[in-house]
């Protein structure tokens, strides 16, 4: 005669073994460590823990009614899953428990798909203000190289190629003032040579001066612009 284990197999669930336990859930410690938008404080208690397993079975129980049936009738009660879920509820001394468990376990998923229908409209939130920041980090980055572009542009005047670049058209230019003088006053003359000479001498210092800077700048000795 089979024992009430090999019956058991072929009913719809095995009291014997309990329910698979729900995955763990995340702790508020936890939650916190993670980049989510959703702040810690919107984080919901951790659900209950599962209902505790049924009690084990006594592998040995053979029901009593099944003491004085024939081997044909023991044949079909064991080719009939529905007869062997009826008689193991029916005799068995853990099925109540069994049962009990299941309704127990059954709640409890109940229970957490209502805890994940909640949290889904608060991570609804949270992922469109995600997006919403993002779009506006979008927006900041371009109108920062915009900014960033126009700033560049507005310190070109002032940087070392262009002051370069002033400093050696002056020079030119404080050389050709100074010859184009002393050209009128040869060619023209009727001028003062005392005043001539005092604006003259004015235009070769600025010259001259101008000129230093240049061979400064050119041999490395102008600090912090080049």
């Amino acid at each position: 005669m089979s024992t009430p284990s090999s019956y058991q197999s072929s009913a719809s669930y095995d009291p014997n073994l309990p329910p698979a336990p729900p995955p763990k859930p995340i702790s508020s410690a936890a939650g916190s460590r993670t980049t989510s938008p959703m702040p810690t404080g919107a984080l919901p208690a951790p659900p209950p823990p599962p209902p505790p397993p049924p009690p084990p079975t006594d592998d040995g129980f053979v029901p009593s009614v099944l003491l004085n049936k024939s081997r044909d009738d023991l044949e079909h009660i064991l080719n009939s899953p529905q007869l062997l879920e009826a008689l193991f509820t029916t005799t068995h001394p853990t099925a109540a428990s069994a049962d009990a468990v299941l309704i127990a376990n059954l709640q409890y998923n109940a229970d957490l798909a209502s805890r994940l229908v909640a949290l889904e409209s608060k991570l609804a939130a949270a992922r469109e203000g995600t997006e919403r920041a993002l779009v506006e980090t979008r927006q900041l980055e371009r109108t920062w190289r915009d900014r960033e572009k126009e700033m560049y542009q507005a310190l070109q005047p002032f940087s070392s190629p262009a002051l370069y670049s002033r400093l050696v058209n002056a020079v030119g230019d404080a050389e050709a003032v100074a010859d184009a003088m002393a050209e009128s006053f040869l060619e023209e003359g009727g001028r003062d040579v005392g005043e001539f000479v005092r604006e003259y001498r004015a235009l070769r210092k600025t010259y001259h001066l101008r000129k230093e800077r240049k061979e400064r700048w050119d041999e490395g000795r102008v600090g912090g612009w080049r």
